[in-house]
């Protein structure tokens, strides 16, 4: 009997093992399933976020495409850019407003901030005004859509422009703030006095050689998601225009046939100019026919960095890479944008038709005939003398030094070829923020 209480025991203690066998095994898929399933889990949050950074950084860059495209769109004019969208009325309008999508489909309401007292054009080729929604981008593969239009008062003071924290120089007065309906005075860059020596953001009653700052707004949109980029654009301001000759060491003037004229041809400057700005350490030797206000020359407050001025203006322009001889430059409808650095110091510039603007790293020897509309910039020296007939430059003349010998020589402040020449010249960017 003991013998065979001793088995039963022991059976049972045999059937105990493999009953925790048993539990063992349900605990260890329990186990598993619960290792699986969080890896699971961990999978599918990782699949999620790497989707949810795929589509930021998409609709990121498609917002971006907009901001670019925008940029390239406001440079120049209709003639020069045949995507040209800015805005070609004369003085330009507060309420001016475009809008570029290379989607069709789009609406008006899809924008949040859409105001119907702007223009909100459409801008199609060879149709600048259209207002009717239609794809108007120069790229077709990507989805956003941009709005572009001038910087106002009340921008800025959406911004916080207070007259204790001023976000520009107020030219016109007014301090009550602004709304939408009332947008106020366009905010531009450039220099609002005519004593300026750095280009910064204003607003004036006035007509102004600078155009309004530009506010572009991009829409980046992938399998609904969302990027809102903002920019504050601005065109090239050029130097400060104190006179319609600028000397930074010596000018020198011989004979009766120089003419240096302040008043401005275009009228933006209604009061003129003097006609000769001087560095301080300048010298001038000899005498011209001189006008202006006032008519003799003036020492400038101070000595411009031509070199300097040279590098912020060469960005975009075409490299002269051998002397202007018998040769037209640019159009008053696309003016041209000319920089050389001469091999041998010198460039030569004769029998040349130009408009637009010449910038020369180094010296340069003008031989009439010689016309040229817009500005001249020079870090070393600039000759007028040799060739037949006269040497005429409507605009300015910058330069280190200014010879002009026994020359028929007239040199004119005409601010038009400038500020047109200036908007050639690629936007730079003001400032820029992530909106969403």
């Amino acid at each position: 009997m003991k013998t065979g209480e001793r088995w039963v025991r022991q059976n049972d203690l045999l059937n105990n093992k493999k009953g925790s066998a048993l539990i063992a095994a349900l605990l260890l898929v329990a186990v598993s399933g619960i290792m699986g399933a969080t890896i699971l889990f961990a999978t599918s949050t990782e699949l999620q976020i790497s989707g949810n950074y795929r589509r930021a950084i998409q609709t990121f860059y498609a917002a971006e495409a907009g901001l670019v495209e925008a940029q390239r769109r406001l440079r120049g004019g209709p003639t020069s850019n045949p995507v040209f969208l800015g805005d070609l009325v004369s003085p330009h309008q507060p309420n001016w407003s475009v809008y570029v999508f290379p989607q069709a489909g789009w609406k008006f309401a899809e924008d949040p901030t859409y105001n119907a007292l702007l223009t909100n054009y459409v801008p199609l080729s060879g149709n600048p005004t259209n207002t009717l929604v239609q794809q108007n981008s120069v790229q077709s593969d990507l989805e956003y859509w941009t709005k572009v239009h001038h910087k106002t008062e009340h921008d800025a003071e959406q911004a916080g422009h207070r007259q204790a924290s001023p976000h520009y120089l107020d030219g016109d007065g007014v301090t009550t703030l602004h709304s939408k309906n009332n947008r106020g005075q366009l905010v531009r860059f450039g220099y609002p006095l005519s004593i300026s020596v750095k280009p910064e953001q204003f607003t004036t009653t006035l007509q102004s050689l600078y155009p309004p700052i530009e506010v572009i707004t991009s829409h980046g949109q992938v399998e609904e998601a969302d990027a809102i980029l903002q920019a504050e654009v601005f065109h090239p301001a050029g130097p400060p225009l104190w006179a319609p000759v600028y000397v930074g060491n010596q000018l020198g003037l011989s004979g009766s046939r120089i003419t240096i004229q302040g008043m401005d041809a275009c009228g933006l400057f209604s009061v003129g100019l003097p006609p000769i700005s001087m560095a301080s350490s300048a010298t001038l030797m000899g005498t011209a026919s001189l006008a202006g206000n006032p008519a003799k020359p003036q020492v400038s407050l101070i000595a411009l960095g031509l070199d300097q001025q040279i590098n912020r203006l060469k960005k975009g322009a075409t490299l002269v890479t051998s002397n202007l001889i018998g040769v037209n430059v640019g159009s008053a409808t696309s003016p041209a944008v000319q920089y050389a650095e001469p091999s041998n110091g010198t460039l030569i510039v004769s029998q040349v038709t130009g408009y637009g603007i010449l910038l020369v790293k180094g010296n340069v020897q003008i031989a009439a005939p010689f016309q040229w509309e817009g500005l001249v910039v020079v870090s070393g020296q600039a000759t007028f003398g040799g060739g037949l007939g006269s040497s005429i430059l409507n605009g300015a003349l910058y330069a280190d030094r200014v010879q002009v010998p026994n020359n028929d020589v007239s040199i004119t402040l005409n601010t038009c070829p400038i500020a047109k020449t200036l908007r050639m010249l690629p936007v730079q960017i003001l400032n820029w923020r992530q909106l969403l």
